[in-house]
């Protein structure tokens, strides 16, 4: 083999190489369709790579009442929590069943469909201060105010990613 057909070779192997690394990462969908179970949303929540203080899940459980005796400590920080849907209100938004008070879910990203009493597992932005106006500016939605009058100034999820069921 002379030098002038290393060099082609060379440059024929790089080539594949950049070419298939193109092919490959064109794999990776950011739309994921759903199965029961199954995460709905980004596969890497929040931004791809190691976590930072910014995006780092500080809460992963159950809603009950540990997570609501430490709510306001987890304002505008990432939470995982789980619960049984005790209301369906809008396409948007939900309710969980609590040891109190419902907390409301609202869809920050389309997650799968809930039907009230399902178990869910949510993860997004813990917010304060529930307010319809708000949230509807916030998503572009119509929401009947009506329904949010107990959740008005009250915490509430900002959900990114969830699971239905089991």
């Amino acid at each position: 083999m002379t030098n002038r057909d290393r060099g082609s070779t060379r440059v024929l192997t790089a080539t594949l190489a950049a070419v298939t690394a193109l092919a490959v990462s064109g794999c990776n969908r950011d739309d994921p369709v759903p199965a029961d179970g199954e995460f709905m949303g980004n596969p890497t929540p929040y931004g791809a790579g190691t976590p930072t203080e910014e995006n780092r899940v500080v809460y992963e459980g159950e809603y009950n009442q540990e997570f609501i005796d430490e709510a306001t400590n987890y304002v505008g920080q990432q939470v995982t929590i789980s619960g049984e849907v005790s209301r369906t209100l809008s396409p948007e938004t939900f309710a969980i069943a609590g040891p109190a008070d419902p907390m409301l879910i609202v869809e920050e990203q389309e997650i799968p469909q809930v039907d009230d009493g399902e178990l869910v597992e949510l993860t997004g932005t813990m917010r304060a201060n529930f307010s319809v106006s708000e949230v509807e500016e916030q998503l572009g939605v119509d929401l009947d105010d009506e329904l949010y009058t107990d959740f008005e100034g009250e915490n509430y999820l900002m959900a990114a990613q969830g699971r239905v069921g089991e």
